[in-house]
């Protein structure tokens, strides 16, 4: 492995962070032999190992609890899950299930799991291991955040809420060691998809009955992924070797995954141009310097399901006046964000959901209109926002969110008349603080769990973990219902786009930004695919050192991929 004291050298020198992106130091730049320049170093590692930058520390590694983006790309390397996503599709794949059956009337799955899968630590992975795994995720105590991916299961929504205490009743069973029975509700497009996201995957019961909350340290833990944990430092570096009892471990040509905890983008950077890191995955590049990185061979941009937005906190004065809510809203220009402080690399976004959903209608999005904004203030009682109370703006540790938020303070300040402070935390604490309301306007994105806009929408439902606003609508959760039992597609998306434009008019969140896929890759790692919801199954991904010697990538049109038209878990960006 590469020396990993680098990272700390390279941290202290941040101020010096991306010198090498001035025009005056390209001379540093290697060049192929192809003759396309290349960002940095591009020596490959001597062994197989693949590295890169995971961004913040994750707040947790247990698949049921966790909710952000690097907590999802470690669970996502330790465990598997029923079906496995094409690592260039998505498509659901044959997983620990080597088949599954659909009943004729759309309700019910029937998945088969492989013969001879087990855990780590040599105990056997049966379908009882996926219906506790399942079933806890629904347990009320475990206050899991994301247990409403599992509402199409039928009676998993109010035995979640406490509504339903047998549990025999959820439909889901384990009739013996390899079936695992799910009934749905309603039937549900989509359901495939959700199988592969890191809240249903399977966790090691024995290992938790016996050590409890500790059951994710290096020394407890098993997984039934195609790596184990070896090494974790916080605040550094996890360390993963290739899992020897996953079932397709003779297809796993990595023999470790480095996965460095850095929320820095500069060090990010640093990091992948010195060769420490063989990765920089998209969020973790500065925006001012992307019109700069564009010209190099290893940047890669495509379509991204995720919105960048605020959401607003309902249950706190004076954010509980519609009026107010729909004034932040118009008074944020998103175009100038868009274009000047992000440098083109991301589309102003006045929607909640993303585009790239073939047949549904996005209904009209917020734009900036200072004038509205001011008329709709002094109808809450502000003119010229004289009285208006002090409240702030929290955000996560990153550049980019401290430069949007300073962007529409000043806006803000200048259209409405109003003055906001700027609250900052680390990642951990800016979870707890959004999860318990202890915020007014906080930095939030959304990633697309699955390809419907549902994933976007499905969160502001009553009592939904994910919702964080304090926000509920018996109107907005009966077009949730309706959508969720209506079989006609045209007419689910009408039901879909009422709920997305009562978000919108309530102006529980201000939609900014429409993400695309912004990152840096080594040309000698092959097996890692852009997709639409940023997620890779690191099990396809091997170290070529023969690169130069086959056709090389052509440097990547930063717009020919992007969504013109105008971006889930948690991400950090």
């Amino acid at each position: 492995m590469r020396p990993v004291t680098l990272l700390r050298l390279l941290a202290a020198a941040a101020a010096l962070a991306l010198l090498s992106c001035a025009p005056a130091q390209r001379a540093d730049v290697q060049t192929a032999s192809s003759g396309k320049r290349w960002f940095g170093d591009l020596s490959p590692p001597a062994e197989n190992v693949f590295t890169y930058a995971n961004g913040a520390e994750p707040e947790r590694i247990d698949p049921g609890l966790m909710s952000g983006q690097p907590d999802g790309r470690i669970a996502r390397a330790l465990f598997e899950r029923l079906t496995s996503p094409d690592a260039k599709t998505l498509e659901p794949r044959p997983g620990q299930a080597y088949r599954w059956d659909l009943s004729p009337d759309g309700l019910t799955y029937t998945f088969h799991l492989r013969p001879g899968i087990v855990w780590s630590d040599g105990r056997p992975v049966t379908a009882h291991d996926f219906l506790w795994s399942w079933m806890r995720v629904l347990e009320p105590v475990t206050a899991s955040r994301y247990a409403t991916f599992l509402y199409p299961v039928a009676n998993a929504e109010a035995y979640n809420k406490g509504e339903l205490k047998d549990p025999a009743k959820v439909g889901l069973a384990a009739p013996d060691d390899s079936t695992f029975v799910v009934r749905l509700g309603q039937p549900t497009s989509y359901f495939l998809t959700l199988t592969y996201f890191y809240t249903c995957l399977p966790v090691p019961r024995q290992v938790i009955e016996k050590h409890g909350a500790r059951w994710t340290r290096i020394e407890n833990i098993a997984g039934n992924g195609p790596f184990r944990l070896s090494y974790w430092r916080q605040n550094d570096r996890f360390e993963m070797v290739r899992n020897p009892t996953y079932w397709d471990v003779a297809n796993v040509k990595l023999d470790r995954v480095v996965a460095y905890s850095v929320d820095d983008l500069n060090t990010c950077t640093n990091l992948y141009k010195a060769g420490v890191t063989d990765w920089n995955p998209s969020g973790y590049l500065p925006a001012q310097y992307i019109p700069y990185m564009r010209d190099y061979a290893d940047y890669r941009t495509g379509r991204y399901q995720a919105t960048y937005f605020y959401s607003i906190n309902v249950t706190r004065p004076p954010l509980d006046n519609v009026w107010v809510r729909r004034a932040l809203n118009l008074a944020v220009d998103r175009e100038t964000i868009s274009r000047d402080l992000l440098k083109g690399s991301r589309d102003p976004w006045g929607n909640l959901s993303p585009s790239g959903y073939p047949g549904y209608q996005h209904p009209p999005g917020i734009t900036y209109d200072p004038e509205k904004a001011r008329e709709c203030l002094a109808k809450a009682g502000y003119p010229g926002g004289k009285g208006f109370p002090k409240i702030s703006i929290l955000f996560n540790t990153s550049e980019d969110h401290r430069r949007i938020a300073e962007a529409i303070q000043a806006m803000w300040r200048r259209d409405l008349g109003i003055d906001i402070e700027l609250s900052n935390q680390e990642w951990g604490s800016y979870l707890q603080a959004t999860t318990s309301l202890q915020y007014d306007i906080a930095r939030r994105s959304w990633i697309g769990d699955y390809l419907d806009p549902n994933t976007f929408l499905e969160m502001w439902r009553t009592g939904d973990g994910n919702n964080r606003t304090g926000w509920s609508s018996p109107q907005y959760d009966a077009l949730l219902r309706r959508a969720a039992a209506e079989l006609d597609p045209t007419k689910r998306f009408a039901l879909l786009a009422e709920a997305e434009a009562l978000v919108l008019d309530q102006g529980i969140v201000i939609p900014i930004y429409h993400y695309s896929t912004v990152e840096l890759l080594k040309p000698y790692v092959k097996g890692l695919y852009q997709t639409a919801l940023d997620v890779h199954p690191l099990q396809h991904v091997w170290i070529d050192r023969e690169w130069q010697t086959r056709p090389g990538p052509v440097a990547a049109d930063p717009r020919a991929a992007t969504d013109q038209a105008g971006p889930g878990s948690d991400g950090t960006r």
